[in-house]
């Protein structure tokens, strides 16, 4: 099943498709869409927003600095939905262009949890010129 922010994330898949994308360009792209928003990385805010977007580019679709990678936005994911702003963000997506595994495993139960908190948890892996995949987590 496609989320509704899979157009969003083959936004960000093409845009990085030709030299990569800075963490200042996926703001600008996530900024449009749902209004205030938490983005990891790029919006750094003590505010907590309903939305968050969780980005992990570790390969050619990166340019710059700034980029988390699949262990660093997890665990990023879990601070911000169990730590900084339980209750709060209802609707999270984690976009990522490698998938580890081995990261997920570690914060399996935290996912879980936060799913069963009543939180939308999405993610998709996205691949140069805007393929979009779905991971079920």
């Amino acid at each position: 099943m496609q989320g509704d922010f899979f157009p969003l994330a083959a936004h960000i898949a093409e845009s990085a498709a030709d030299g990569g994308i800075s963490v200042d360009e996926i703001a600008d792209i996530l900024g449009r869409g749902d209004g205030d928003v938490n983005c990891y990385p790029g919006k750094p805010s003590t505010q907590c927003h309903r939305v968050a977007y969780f980005i992990s580019l570790n390969g050619r679709l990166r340019k710059g600095k700034g980029h988390y990678n699949f262990a660093q936005i997890l665990e990023e994911f879990v601070k911000h939905m169990q730590g900084r702003c339980p209750g709060v963000t209802e609707r999270a997506f984690i976009i990522t262009d490698a998938w580890w595994q081995d990261h997920y495993e570690k914060w399996y139960d935290n996912i879980q949890a936060i799913k069963r908190a009543g939180v939308t948890v999405e993610a998709c892996l996205i691949e140069v010129g805007g393929r979009v995949s779905a991971v079920h987590i």
